[in-house]
């Protein structure tokens, strides 16, 4: 069985200006998810989504384990790339550790004119589902810091 969407927040922007804060989600544990922790925005909307964390979520071969898309198309056609944008800030991933089918276990996409900010990235430790299988992280335009990762997190921005 898979479940497609665990600990999703989202698809703010499509009610034009939408504010989500102060969301604390703990000590969760998701097996076989299509998603694992996830923050998603279409392009064009307005608002904010700050003050955020994931902590202590555990993943067992999930395949999108941690995930910010400012890029959220939800039909995937006439996929615009708009420069407003829901504002990403203060968001926190701490104490995640387990398994992903996926090889890009971490993916920050963030909005090219707004971007994210403030994201911390600490003591996260995901491997692939797969023995050997390397894993990795990818950003763009994504603004923050990562501490003792694995994969390393070196596409943050200061």
């Amino acid at each position: 069985m898979i479940i497609l969407d665990l600990l999703s927040i989202g698809s703010l922007g499509s009610g034009g200006y939408d504010t989500v804060e102060n969301v604390r989600v703990r000590n969760c544990t998701l097996k076989q998810t299509l998603t694992g922790v996830r923050i998603k925005t279409l392009q064009g909307g307005k608002g904010y989504a700050r003050r955020i964390s994931f902590e202590g979520i555990k993943f067992v071969a999930v395949d999108n384990p941690i995930q910010i898309d400012q890029f959220y198309c939800p039909l995937k056609v006439n996929c615009q790339n708009y420069t407003s944008a829901v504002a990403i800030s203060d968001v926190s991933f701490t104490a995640i550790n387990g398994t992903s089918i996926a090889e890009n276990v971490i993916n920050l996409s963030c909005s090219q004119t707004i971007g994210c900010r403030n994201i911390n990235i600490d003591r996260v430790y995901i491997t692939s589902s797969t023995p050997s299988k390397k894993v990795l992280a990818n950003c763009f335009n994504a603004h923050g810091r990562a501490t003792h990762t694995k994969p390393t997190v070196k596409c943050l921005l200061p």
